[in-house]
């Protein structure tokens, strides 16, 4: 009797222990982990995603030049067609003038002349008036718009005169607070406010100083714009060579701790915040170098994300 019970204890022990070791078995086997789970960053639930109403896009590539800025402002048409004007009629009355003396000088030489030298003397009066009045009209060309426009040559003159009447081209003044040399050979002229459409002029010569703007300043004629006359521009000349990097938009920057970031999409349901650089902008939003192009960003919603990863108690619909 005693042998029996004794191999039933050990039965019982066996079993005993076989219970406790699938027991232990089932309550210490590690659940399925979040494959996003050990990646930096904020892991959300679809959930999560959905309500704080999450987009994104990749970020497109792009290409920054640095620049030097000033400002500017279009020509007005009548300031142009006056200078214009002026010059042409004394261009015009100089050479009537110079052919009526050049016949009076005929006319009083030899025995036999047809006027009397007061006359002649009067004609050459003329023409070197005319000829000071026409001089005159040519530095005060020259005042207003410099000696190296193209309007001291008549071909040129014309043509450029040609445009401005017709709307085809515009002259823009600019000034620039710090730049030497010669002129640039490309200025890029944009519109102020929302619509900073731009324009690229590669006729360029220097402008006599601005008294109430310091600086240097140059004359561009600017072709197939929309400006209209008296409009105040902003102006830039490219300078050093131009750098790669990626283009994001101005709606996806959240700023928090003094800083500028965006958030990069690292996995599935992962979003990490990365610091940018915003001092270089890019039309409707920015140039970096520390985003790849193709990365993907958040575009929409950016800024509930950030309120969520400081305060995660917060609702996305809060």
């Amino acid at each position: 009797m005693r042998r029996i019970t004794s191999k039933a204890g050990i039965l019982a022990m066996a079993g005993l222990l076989l219970l406790m070791g699938c027991g232990k078995d089932a309550g210490d086997k590690p659940e399925a982990k979040d494959k996003d789970a050990d990646t930096a960053g904020i892991t959300l639930k679809a959930e999560e995603i959905q309500s704080l109403g999450l987009t994104v896009q990749p970020a497109a590539a792009a290409q920054y030049q640095g620049q030097i800025s000033g400002y500017g402002v279009v020509t007005a048409l009548d300031a142009i067609a006056q200078a214009d004007s002026d010059f042409l009629t004394a261009q015009a009355t100089a050479a009537q003038s110079e052919a009526a003396a050049a016949r009076a000088r005929s006319l009083a030489t030899g025995e036999e002349a047809a006027i009397s030298r007061e006359q002649l003397e009067a004609a050459q009066s003329k023409a070197a008036a005319d000829q000071a009045a026409l001089a005159l009209a040519r530095r005060k060309s020259d005042a207003a718009f410099g000696l190296n426009s193209p309007f001291r040559d008549p071909h040129a003159r014309a043509r450029a005169m040609g445009e401005f009447a017709s709307g085809a081209a515009v002259l823009v003044r600019v000034t620039f607070p710090v730049t030497g040399g010669e002129a640039p050979r490309r200025l890029i002229i944009s519109r102020m406010g929302a619509d900073a459409k731009s324009w690229t002029s590669t006729t360029i010569w220097d402008a006599p100083a601005d008294a109430s703007v310091p600086g240097r300043s140059f004359y561009a004629i600017l072709r197939g714009s929309d400006l209209a006359q008296n409009e105040r521009v902003t102006a830039a000349i490219p300078s050093g060579a131009p750098q790669a990097g990626a283009k994001i938009p101005a709606h996806a920057v959240v700023y928090g701790e003094s800083e500028a970031w965006v958030y990069e999409q690292t996995g599935a349901r992962t979003f990490l915040r990365a610091q940018v650089d915003i001092s270089r902008p890019s039309g409707d939003g920015y140039f970096v170098t520390n985003v790849k192009p193709g990365q993907k960003i958040v575009t929409d919603g950016a800024g509930l994300l950030l309120a969520h990863e400081v305060n995660p108690s917060t609702e996305a619909g809060d």
